[in-house]
C-alpha cells in the first residue's frame, strides 16, 4: 500500500485534533463558569464549600480526543464535573437536599444577562449554552452535579444528581482508566499510548465525516479502539487500516459494545444489535474495500492512495492541497540541489533529460 502516512498525520494534526485558539476559548470560559459557581453558590447554600479542586474535567476534552466539528448543526460539548460534600447539601432546617434542588441551585447560580440562551437542566446535568458568530464555532458546557461523603466503611461515595435521584457514579473513573491506559501502552511500546489518542481521533472522523451517517458515540467509538487497537506502527495510514480490519472482525463476532472503566455498569449498546453499530459496521467494510484497491500494483501511487484515503475522511481539499504543495517543495528542494534535469516532455525530474543549471530560491 502506497505510503500516505504522512498526509494523514498533516491532516489530523490540522484538521482533525481540537487545537489553538478555540480550545484555549473553550477552556477560558469553563473557567469562567467555575469562577461564577464559586462566587454565587455559597450565596444559594449557606456553609458550602467549594474551590478549584471541587471540579473534574470529563469527556474527550479531558482526555484529549475532542474533535473539530465539521457540520454546521453539530457542537463541541465540554463536561467539568462539579463534586460537593453531602453535609454542605442542606436546606436552612438542616434536611438533606434533593438532587433537584441542588441542580437548580447550580442552574440558578450559572446564570447570566449577557447569555442569549440561559442554563437549563438536561438529564444528569446543568447546562450553559454559547452562541457564536460562525457556525463551526458552537459550544455548550454541561456540568454534572455530584455529592461525595463517607460510608460506613470509611470509603468514599460519589453519587450523580440525576433527574430522578441521587445515583452513584465516580466522576474520575473513565479519566483515570484512560490515562493509565495510555501511560501503560507507552511503557510497553514508546508511542503506543499516543497512537490509541490518535486512532481514537481518525475513528472519529471518520465516522463524522458525512451528515447523513448515523454512527456510535464517542463514548462507544473509544472502547472500540481500545478493543482492537493493533500494533503500533510508525506508519498511522497502516495502523488505521489495520484498526479498521479489527473493527470489521470484532463487530462480525458482537455488536454488544462494553464500557471497559465500568465494567460493573450496563453495556453501552442498548440492544444486540444497535442500528448505529449496524451501519459502522457497513461503514468500514466500505472504507475497506477502498483501502483493497490499493494493494494493486497498479494503484501503488499517490493519486490512488488520495482518492481512498479522501473517501475515508472527506478531507476536503486538504489532500490535493498537501500533495500538491508537497511536489513543488520537492521540485524546489531538486533544481536547488543540481541534480535536476528536463525530459523531452518538459518535465523536471532526477532521471534523464537535459540537466538544468543551478538555481537558487529566494523568499517564500
Amino acid at each position: 500500500m502506497y505510503n500516505y502516512s504522512e498526509q494523514i498525520e498533516a491532516f489530523r494534526h490540522d484538521k482533525v485534533r481540537l487545537g489553538g485558539d478555540l480550545k484555549q476559548k473553550l477552556l477560558d470560559r469553563r473557567s469562567a463558569n467555575r469562577n461564577r459557581l464559586k462566587t454565587r453558590l455559597p450565596e444559594r447554600i449557606e456553609g458550602l464549600r467549594i474551590s478549584d479542586s471541587s471540579f473534574f474535567p470529563q469527556g474527550s476534552v479531558a482526555v484529549q480526543t475532542i474533535i473539530q466539528t465539521k457540520f454546521k448543526f453539530e457542537e463541541y460539548d465540554i463536561d467539568d464535573g462539579l463534586v460537593l460534600e453531602r453535609d454542605d447539601l442542606v436546606d436552612e432546617d438542616g434536611n438533606p437536599l434533593t438532587s433537584d434542588q441542588v441542580r437548580e441551585h447550580v442552574r440558578k447560580a450559572l446564570k447570566d444577562k449577557r447569555f442569549v440562551k440561559q442554563p437549563k437542566l438536561v438529564t444528569n446535568a446543568v447546562r450553559v449554552f454559547y452562541k457564536e458568530e460562525d457556525d463551526d464555532k458552537r459550544h455548550h458546557i454541561d456540568i454534572p452535579v455530584y455529592r461525595r461523603f463517607k460510608d460506613e466503611d470509611g470509603k468514599i461515595v460519589r453519587e450523580l444528581a440525576s433527574q430522578d435521584d441521587w445515583v452513584q457514579s465516580d466522576p474520575t473513573q473513565v479519566n483515570v482508566w484512560f490515562n493509565t491506559r495510555v501511560s501503560d501502552l507507552n511503557k510497553v511500546v514508546y508511542g503506543k499510548g499516543t497512537q490509541f489518542r490518535h486512532l481514537i481521533q481518525l475513528l472519529k472522523r471518520f465516522c463524522r465525516s458525512r451528515d447523513n451517517w448515523d454512527m456510535p458515540s464517542g463514548m462507544k467509538l473509544t472502547m472500540l479502539v481500545a478493543e482492537c487497537q493493533p500494533a503500533y506502527n510508525e506508519r498511522i495510514d497502516e495502523a488505521f487500516r489495520s484498526l479498521l480490519e479489527a473493527l470489521g472482525d470484532r463487530l462480525d463476532r458482537s455488536k454488544i459494545i462494553r464500557n471497559l472503566a465500568h465494567p460493573d455498569q450496563p453495556e453501552l449498546t442498548r440492544s444486540y444489535s444497535d442500528s448505529n453499530v449496524e451501519e459502522l459496521a457497513d461503514k468500514i467494510e466500505e472504507a475497506l474495500e477502498q483501502l483493497r484497491e490499493l494493494d494493486d500494483c497498479d494503484n501503488d501511487n499517490e493519486r490512488a492512495a488520495r482518492k481512498a484515503w479522501d473517501w475515508i475522511f472527506k478531507s476536503d481539499g486538504f489532500f490535493r492541497d498537501y500533495d500538491k504543495e508537497h511536489r513543488l517543495s520537492a521540485k524546489i528542494d531538486l533544481i536547488n540541489s543540481g541534480r535536476a534535469k528536463t525530459s523531452a516532455m518538459g518535465v523536471i525530474c532526477a532521471s534523464e533529460g537535459v540537466a538544468n543549471p543551478l538555481h537558487r530560491f529566494y523568499g517564500e
